[in-house]
């Protein structure tokens, strides 16, 4: 089992009567004469896309058993049966994820998916979870390039950037929510950093070191371990690799 922090989660959801369609991969379930009922085909196509890409980058073996999709036509609607107004949850445990479904908002893609089939690799920190899950969309929730969001977040004061993200769970946690944007793209910039300097292998095996129970210093440790290089070094040579001007940053 799976520590989750699932503020306010219900299963009402359970009640709700869904229609469903089955694909190799997954269980979708959507509403009655919603967008998603409207567009299943195209949410069906881009959803087993994005599970092969995952996997591919990954490279585990499929799950045994398929993910559970459950799509809402509007905030009060999830909120109602899920506990949540917020765009999207994997629920771990159910395997399975809970999204909006709107004409303005539509939240598909790989990103809840990389949550749930990455799972065999260990819950790592958050910074590494999302970074890994935003990396697989490939630009911010806008469409954006992620450089370009963290390079207009930076001027704000108000946006704090740590390298004790690197080390700590709970740093993840603590910040602004009204910054989520910047900070998923700022999680992307330094994994796709990892990726690129180190190469995908070592990047995997610092994400599937790295605990959420542990404290900093024991996390910190396995940058050492296998990169050879403290955090805050690491995270000096990221700002420096774009061109970066955080003057808030702290060192950990």
């Amino acid at each position: 089992m799976y520590e989750q922090h699932l503020p306010g989660y219900t299963t009402a959801f359970n009640g709700f009567p869904w229609l469903t369609r089955d694909s190799g991969h997954y269980h979708f379930h959507y509403a009655a004469n919603s967008l998603a009922e409207r567009e299943i085909d195209y949410i069906e196509k881009t959803q087993e896309s994005a599970f092969r890409n995952i996997l591919a980058f990954l490279q585990i073996e499929p799950p045994e058993k398929k993910i559970h999709y459950y799509f809402y036509p509007d905030e009060d609607m999830k909120e109602k049966l899920m506990g949540s107004r917020w765009f999207a949850q994997s629920i771990y445990n159910d395997f399975s994820i809970h999204a909006l479904y709107t004409q303005k908002n539509r939240v598909i893609g790989p990103h809840e998916d990389a949550h749930l089939l990455s799972l065999p690799l260990g819950l790592s920190i958050g910074f590494l979870q999302e970074g890994l899950a935003e990396r697989m969309v490939g630009a911010d929730w806008f469409g954006h390039p992620f450089i370009e969001t963290v390079r207009s977040a930076i001027a704000d004061e108000h946006f704090n950037v740590s390298a004790e993200l690197l080390t700590s769970h709970e740093a993840w946690l603590a910040t602004d929510d009204g910054y989520a944007r910047q900070y998923y793209a700022l999680a992307a910039l330094f994994v796709t950093y990892l990726i690129d300097t180190c190469g995908k292998q070592l990047f995997l095996k610092l994400y599937s070191s790295l605990s959420r129970t542990a404290n900093p210093e024991e996390n910190a440790a396995k940058y050492q371990e296998i990169f050879g290089i403290v955090p805050s070094e690491l995270f000096s040579r990221f700002i420096k690799k774009y061109g970066l001007k955080i003057t808030r940053a702290t060192r950990r």
